[in-house]
């Protein structure tokens, strides 16, 4: 039987070295370079005394390079395959797929939060500043989708692939690349205003999009798109005080409704789901 694009893309495992010492050092190398190597510029920064919200966002997107990097050298040098093989089976990264995805969740974005505004008057206001705007504006547009890929590339590449050659359940891959996605993320402040249990509802959720995206389409350039334009979207056009990433964005929530939060996400996960392969099934690549 012909293999499904789903099989396709977590054999591309295969391609490299996958003994268990090497998932055992992978994990240890990008973990080091993310959590002890990546903080860095904050002991720095915090030890000099310097703050603000432009230090604080290069700061957290340092760290995230810094995981890339660890996984660049434990794809290349311990697992011995191409990097390609994470985001795809085909030999080129399909930016049609990238940007397809990035438009369809901007909409979805750009309607959760008019609706939002419509249900909630005065939870938002315009909180647009010229003169730092567009120095926030270089910034996220240049790092953002670079910290994006590299957390796709981890959580759902690397992580979903290892997950394949211990089984070929998909539900049972993507719930446990989501936890795993999820759990970092616990220690965003958020969590201590609203609640483990809501918060880990929204990250999962927005994990299990991005998992079963990549698996059902057997390849990683929807969630490298979607993802990109979330986080952009959010730095840049409706953020929300509090945020872990506070930026200069358009328009800024007074606070957080995590219920509406999760109740949105999963009604976009479902829209985006119906939009994106209804349109692929129409049209075969």
């Amino acid at each position: 039987m012909p293999q499904s694009q789903t099989e396709r893309y977590l054999d591309l495992a295969h391609q490299g070295r996958n003994a268990w010492w090497r998932y055992a050092l992978g994990i240890i190398t990008i973990t080091f370079f993310w959590l002890v190597l990546g903080y860095v510029p904050y002991l720095l920064l915090a030890g000099a005394g310097i703050s603000g919200q432009l230090i604080e966002y290069l700061a957290v997107n340092f760290s995230i390079f810094m995981m890339l990097a660890g996984l660049v050298l434990t794809v290349k040098l311990i697992h011995r395959r191409p990097l390609l093989t994470l985001v795809t089976p085909e030999a080129r990264v399909d930016w049609r797929r990238v940007w397809r995805g990035a438009l369809v969740w901007a909409v979805i974005a750009a309607v959760i939060v008019v609706i939002e505004h419509l249900l909630y008057p005065g939870r938002y206001y315009l909180s647009f500043n010229s003169g730092r705007f567009f120095v926030f504006l270089a910034v996220v547009l240049v790092l953002t989708p670079i910290q994006t890929t590299a957390e796709e590339l981890v959580f759902r590449g690397y992580a979903m692939q290892g997950l394949g050659l211990l089984t070929r359940r998909p539900a049972l891959i993507a719930v446990a690349s989501s936890l795993v996605f999820t759990a970092p993320h616990l220690l965003n402040p958020e969590v201590h205003e609203h609640g483990v249990l809501i918060m880990a509802a929204n990250y999962f959720v927005i994990g299990m999009l991005l998992a079963t995206i990549t698996l059902r389409d057997g390849r990683l350039e929807l969630a490298m798109g979607l993802h990109a334009v979330n986080n952009t979207f959010l730095a840049l056009v409706a953020n929300y005080e509090g945020s872990a990433l506070t930026t200069e964005s358009i328009f800024t929530a007074r606070e957080l409704d995590p219920v509406y939060s999760l109740v949105t996400m999963v009604v976009g996960t479902l829209v985006f789901h119906g939009w994106i392969f209804r349109r692929v099934s129409e049209n075969p690549e």
